[in-house]
């Protein structure tokens, strides 16, 4: 059995750590260390026992502000000493076992060098002398240094002294600053140093004096006021109380100088007032404080604006100079008024009327310097009143305007034709029109009538006489009309200035009536019982021939027999007659009118053995080329007569060659197919028998495309060209209209115009201002479009923008701003449309686009950047073209000041280079090199480029020929494969280019002919139809067909050379008005509006070959 018990031996306390003696720094922690044993674990107390005489122990607070604590092995922390912790400290242990133990210790607490009084911040004035103290504690002994702006003063400079005393436990040091200067404020700094220690003293000294004069500087400057703007120097370290401002005449002394004194010290610019224009002034300036008055800023010399002038422009007069334009005259202003040199004038226009707009127009206008100006006011509108003012100005602006004057521009032609045109038929020979007057705006002038142009459509496809009558009524009635007619109407209206636009073609037909007789009878007998008859139409027909009566009597006028024929036949068999009685024929016409009055009355006898007779009339043919024609000869006799054609041949009856052209047909008449031109003239029929023999006379008249019109120009304005022309020769058919083409002179577009075949003149209107046009006119006729006109060319009045070089474009410039003058800016006659302006830093590849989009008086750049040179570039278009400025400009710094201008790329200088004239020896080798090189390259280069333009118009001649060849339009009429060869023939200055098409390929045996595929004229796509060879001759020039005509300096007023008549003509149908009247169809299928037809133009305009040159002709 066990059994245990607890023993538990009890120990007095004892130190195992005495404290002991020992130094603390102030403001430093220390530990005072105590620890002890035994058992239980003793507790440790601390005491203190201030001072060093009889200890007189308190406990300790331990929780004052946690600044003492004892630690866990009891030692005591004193985290932050002071001084007042010097004293005795007693470490007590104890833990009820035995008597308590103590220790005591003493606690010496040493104080470091501290700056225990000094002045914070202290004044001084210049000049003067200056003491700064600073009181030093601590443990002595203590040294006291000095420093400025961490830089140690030396006592020994001579400005400078340093002095030192002891007063108690402290040391006072002093530093003595004479004199003291501007360089002396700042920061100062006292040191004192012991060997526990040391601590600074910062003293701000301020030095004031009298402050700096002000930087002045010009903010603005105008007619009788300088503004300024200053910029405050040094204060001299005391607030400004004020400035004071003197300005006086650059000629007189400052004593008598104007003064400002007293001015805020809160502003920085004030404008000097009540100065005269135009004068020269000196300024300066002064700042003050408590100290004194600084000296004098720098002096400005400055000269006040222009100011704008006091009185008006003299002896304003206006002249109206047509209908859109007044000339305006004027004097300069009063000199004494001018108040500076007049750079130009504005004048300003408006409607003058009660309905007009009160707003003026106005135009700039620079002075030409003379005593008497003037301006030509364009695009104004017509026959309309207007007021016009004038204001000179200069520099400084723009003075007063003149008195009103007004003046009425000329009268013009009616711009409008007259409206709701009606026609109306009131019986054969009348027609009865009404219309309405154009609107009075339109009328452009005084209405004094209005004229009516009219023409007959006949019944053969020509065009009768052009009439026309005027009438001061919106009506009236047309007689004396053919009956049963289509006629053309237009009417105009017209003034002092001429006839106006007329209206578009109406047409109407009068009223049917009875026709008049056959124009001719024909009777003869063809056997001993039968006569034929026959008859030509009535020349009035005056209506639809509904049929013809052929009337036979024995004896006249009992009428034995009537006979009818249908409207289109005109000749009548009569059989069953008697044997050698003498019978009376005559013909009757009739429409739905009625019957109309008898032929002549002819007498025939039916007889065997008939001599041969012709029942066809002498008589012209009229025909269109290219068609096939017959030639009637209808001959009886007994026995059947025999046919022989003739033809005139100088003047002398040769017979007519049969061919594949002409044949004879059985009937005796003659048939030439494709006819031409040549083919005119006078044929022969003679038909004869053993009984006898009879002839005709048929003059066949082949109708061809009208010549070309002889077209110039008669007069331009801003917005419009007038045209006139004289036809040529209109190919033995009524010339039915005109077509005008234009285009700007570097458009590829055409327009046209279809135009009245009375007119002579056009007017083409809204046209660009400023602006090159060209002009062709085509007239054509029954036969189709004629040879188009030679192309000229005219301008519109105006030109594009300029500048003016007595404008000033920079108005004022600043840091960051520039103001922009752009009244120098002339439109040139021409609308502004468009306005760019681009600036940047010449530093910059970025350009910087100012919103704006129309041009105005002033523009102002913002937010540049200060002492900056800039790159200005301005762009302003007009329909005439555009004008650009480029600029460069510096921002001034901040001060106002100039900066230094742009540094150009230094040149090398002779002396620096060593061996000069080798290097200038190679230099010259290498440039005669290197010219030798580029010659040679541009000899190749224009080889080519020859070659490529030879091609080139060979290229655009097969365009132009495919482009006719594809438009032509053929007759319906059957013609043998042989005849369908189409043969262009265009002249070059140097060869005739032939170009036909085949259905097959054929070899040419010729040495001047070069076959050219579509590859070598840049074409790759395949005829879709038939193969196609392009065969092109060469022929000398001795051959060439006659003179060319290059128009490309054809200008307005000229009248360009006329080429041979028979080198263009255009084949096609040309459909003119129907003869019911109902449209006119105009030229569209040779318009050069594509781009290969103005392509080719344009190439044979600059290779000195017209498009009149080409010549089309059937084979």
């Amino acid at each position: 059995m066990e059994h245990q018990s607890q023993l538990i031996v009890r120990v007095p306390p004892k130190f195992v750590v005495q404290p002991k003696d020992q130094d603390a720094i102030y403001g430093k922690a220390v530990i005072l260390n105590c620890s002890a044993e035994g058992y239980p674990v003793p507790t440790i107390q601390w005491e203190y026992s201030k001072g060093a005489g009889v200890p007189q122990f308190k406990p300790i607070a331990l929780n004052s502000g946690f600044r003492i604590e004892v630690l866990v092995n009891g030692s005591l922390l004193i985290k932050h000493v002071l001084e007042e912790d010097s004293g005795f400290y007693l470490c007590r242990v104890s833990n009820d076992v035995g008597a308590d133990v103590s220790k005591s210790m003493y606690l010496n607490v040493k104080i470091p060098a501290m700056i225990t009084s000094y002045p914070n911040t202290t004044l001084a004035t210049q000049g003067e002398e200056k003491k700064m103290s600073c009181t030093a504690h601590g443990e002595k002994p203590i040294m006291v240094r000095w420093e400025k702006e961490e830089r140690i003063i030396n006592p020994e400079t001579s400005r400078y002294v340093v002095s030192v005393k002891e007063v108690g436990d402290e040391v006072i040091s002093t530093l003595q600053i004479m004199p003291t200067l501007r360089e002396d404020s700042g920061f100062f700094s006292c040191h004192a140093i012991n060997s526990f220690g040391e601590d600074r003293g910062i003293i701000q000294l301020t030095v004031q004096e009298p402050p700096d004069p002000p930087e002045v500087e010009i903010r603005e400057v105008k007619d009788r006021t300088i503004a300024l703007r200053w910029t405050m120097g040094f204060d001299g370290n005391s607030p400004i109380t004020g400035f004071d401002i003197e300005s006086k005449n650059k000629s007189a002394s400052w004593d008598t100088a104007q003064k400002t004194k007293d001015v805020s010290p809160q502003l920085n610019q004030a404008t000097i007032i009540d100065l005269h224009p135009s004068s020269t002034y000196n300024i300066r300036m002064f700042a003050k404080n408590l100290i004194g008055k600084s000296e004098a800023s720098n002096e400005l010399t400055i000269t006040t604006d222009e100011a704008a002038p006091d009185g008006p422009p003299q002896d304003v007069q206006l002249e109206a100079l047509s209908s859109q334009s007044i000339r305006v005259t004027w004097r300069p202003p009063k000199k004494h008024l001018q108040n500076g040199a007049i750079r130009g004038y504005q004048v300003g226009y408006r409607e003058y009327s009660s309905g007009g707009n009160y707003q003026f127009s106005v135009i700039s206008v620079e002075t030409t310097g003379d005593n008497a100006e003037s301006l030509v006011l364009d695009n104004l509108k017509k026959f309309t009143q207007y007021g016009v003012v004038v204001q000179a100005s200069n520099s400084a602006g723009t003075g007063p305007s003149s008195t009103e004057v007004a003046a009425t521009t000329l009268e013009d032609v009616p711009s409008r034709p007259p409206e709701n045109v009606q026609a109306v038929a009131t019986s054969p020979e009348v027609i009865s029109l009404s219309w309405l007057t154009p609107p009075k705006d339109a009328l452009n002038g005084n209405l004094l009538g209005f004229r009516v142009i009219y023409w007959a459509n006949l019944p053969d496809g020509e065009l009768g006489d052009i009439r026309n009558v005027t009438t001061s009524k919106p009506s009236l009635e047309l007689d004396g009309l053919e009956k049963y007619t289509n006629y053309s109407i237009q009417v105009l209206a017209f003034t002092r200035a001429g006839d106006g636009v007329r209206s578009e073609q109406i047409y109407t037909r009068t009223k049917e009536d009875v026709p008049g007789p056959p124009a001719g009878v024909k009777a003869a007998a063809a056997s001993n019982s039968v006569v034929f008859v026959s008859w030509l139409p009535p020349l009035k027909v005056n209506g639809i021939i509904r049929k013809y009566t052929v009337f036979c009597s024995n004896p006249h006028p009992t009428v034995s027999s009537e006979f009818e024929a249908a409207p289109d036949v005109f000749f009548y068999r009569i059989p069953n007659l008697s044997r050698n009685r003498q019978y009376s024929i005559w013909v009757v016409a009739v429409t739905a009118a009625g019957r109309g009055n008898g032929s002549e009355i002819i007498t025939v006898k039916p007889i065997a053995e008939a001599p041969a007779r012709i029942l066809t009339f002498n008589r012209t043919v009229t025909t269109p080329w290219m068609r096939d024609i017959v030639l009637p000869c209808k001959a009886v006799g007994d026995p059947s007569p025999t046919i022989k054609w003739l033809k005139e041949i100088n003047g002398t009856p040769a017979p007519v060659v049969i061919d594949s052209r002409r044949s004879v047909h059985g009937n005796g008449s003659l048939v030439i197919r494709t006819v031409k031109a040549e083919d005119s003239g006078n044929y022969t029929c003679v038909a004869s028998n053993s009984f006898g023999s009879d002839k005709i006379v048929l003059n066949l008249q082949v109708q061809v495309p009208p010549d070309q019109p002889r077209l110039t120009v008669t007069k331009t304005t801003t917005t419009s060209i007038t045209l006139s022309w004289i036809p040529g020769d209109n190919g033995g058919s009524s010339i039915r209209g005109y077509i005008l083409q234009y285009s700007e002179d570097n458009s590829e577009q055409w327009g046209n115009f279809a135009i009245s075949p009375s007119e002579r003149s056009y007017r083409l209107e809204n046209l660009k201002c400023g602006t090159w046009y060209k002009f062709t006119l085509t007239a054509q006729n029954a036969v189709g479009p004629g040879r188009i006109s030679e192309i000229i060319e005219a301008k519109t009045h105006g030109k594009e923008p300029q500048y003016s070089k007595e404008q000033e474009l920079f108005t004022s410039i600043n840091a960051t701003r520039v103001k922009l003058n752009l009244n120098g800016w002339n439109n040139g006659g021409c609308p502004i449309t468009s306005f760019t302006l681009e600036y940047r830093a010449v530093d910059s590849p970025t350009w910087t686009t100012a919103q704006r989009t129309s041009l105005t008086k002033s523009y102002i750049l913002y937010d540049l950047q200060e002492a900056t040179w800039y790159e200005l570039q301005m762009k302003v278009s007009n329909s005439a073209g555009y004008a650009e400025k480029r600029i460069k400009f510096a921002t001034l710094s901040y001060d106002g000041s100039t900066i230094a201008p742009l540094v150009k790329a230094p040149n090398v200088s002779e002396d620096t280079s060593g061996g000069g004239e080798g290097l200038k020896m190679m230099v010259t080798i290498s440039c005669v090199l290197v010219g030798i090189i580029v010659i040679s390259i541009g000899l190749l280069v224009l080889r080519r480029r020859r070659r490529e333009q030879r091609l080139k118009r060979l290229r655009d001649a097969k365009s132009l020929a495919e482009m006719l060849m594809s438009k032509n339009t053929r007759p319906t009429e059957p013609i043998n494969k042989q005849q369908q060869t189409l043969r262009m023939h265009i002249d070059i200055p140097r060869a005739q280019l032939l170009i036909e098409e085949r259905d097959t390929m054929e070899t040419v045996d010729d040495r001047s002919t070069v076959l050219l595929t579509d590859n070598d004229f840049g074409e790759t796509q395949k005829q879709k139809s038939s193969t196609v060879t392009h065969t092109v001759h060469y022929q000398s020039l001795s051959q060439a067909t006659g003179p060319l005509v290059d128009v490309s300096d054809a200008r307005p007023g000229t009248i360009p050379l006329m080429v041979e008549q028979n080198i263009l003509r255009l084949v096609g149908n040309w459909h003119g008005c129907t003869p019911e009247g109902a449209v006119c169809s105009r030229l569209s299928r040779y318009s050069p509006t594509g781009n290969t037809s103005t392509a080719m133009l344009r190439t044979m305009k600059t290779q000195g070959l017209h498009p009149s040159h080409a010549a089309f002709v059937g084979q």
